[in-house]
């Protein structure tokens, strides 16, 4: 659904913001009156003049599909009236950040702030397919609490035969992957406790590696491959890689 041209951009964390903005001049206008010129719009940058810093902003007409978007991206999270909201949009605010979730959290806490207040119905990570109301944003983005962070860029979704992350390029690690034999609060369970780990342990995971959530618990062995369903430009490529994983079964 994107309106940004892929070939031949740098990988990038990218918000789309959705907004009542009528034309290019009118979201101009209201970025230089509603921050009494502490941020000035150009060309394609959003700048803070204060604090000598800018973001890229893509300003695009509206997308039809745009209310679906954030429908499926919102996994039922967003209420109706915020995707009529989204329905009415008028433009689109498309801006990038470096591809490191942790380190740019506080611009892109300041940045999207802005957009909000200039009237944004909601945001979605379009590099990795989650949206977010407001509220949820801010208190995910903002949050200190690792998973907080996590939940805010990785969305688990699957094919007809796996379940896999995707998002976790935005930390700098691999993706993973589990077969949809496993039970699904199972897979969901082992992944977002797997994705954790590798955020918080960093540990130096290898193929053949394997591990448990508990002694208790059923053994995975990993694997990693190149992620085979994204090409090369796709915002969702994770050029890390996926870690699959498989239950071992157990002798005896």
């Amino acid at each position: 659904m994107n309106q940004i041209e892929r070939e031949g951009i740098e990988q990038e964390a990218i918000l789309c913001i959705p907004g009542p903005w009528k034309d290019r001049t009118e979201f101009v206008q209201r970025v230089a009156t509603h921050t009494k010129g502490l941020f000035m719009f150009a060309g394609a940058i959003l700048a803070n003049a204060r604090a000598k810093d800018h973001v890229p902003l893509d300003f695009c007409g509206a997308y039809d599909g745009m209310r679906h978007a954030f429908e499926i991206a919102g996994q039922g999270q967003l209420p109706g009236d915020i995707l009529d909201q989204i329905a009415s949009h008028k433009s689109v605010a498309y801006m990038r950040f470096p591809l490191d979730a942790i380190g740019q959290r506080e611009r892109m806490l300041k940045y999207s702030s802005l957009l909000r207040d200039l009237g944004g119905f909601a945001v979605r990570v379009e590099s990795t397919g989650i949206a977010h109301t407001w509220e949820a944003w801010h208190e995910l983005v903002s949050s200190e609490n690792p998973f907080d962070q996590y939940r805010c860029f990785v969305i688990l979704i699957w094919d007809d035969t796996l379940y896999y992350s995707c998002g976790m390029h935005h930390f700098g690690l691999p993706d993973c992957q589990i077969s949809r034999e496993i039970p699904i609060e199972e897979a969901a369970d082992t992944m977002n406790r797997f994705n954790y780990y590798q955020i918080v342990g960093k540990p130096t995971l290898e193929s053949g590696h394997t591990f448990s959530m508990t002694p208790d618990s059923p053994s995975y062995r990993l694997t990693l491959v190149a992620d085979f369903r994204h090409e090369a430009g796709d915002f969702f490529r994770n050029p890390n890689g996926l870690w699959t994983i498989e239950r071992v079964e157990q002798a005896g």
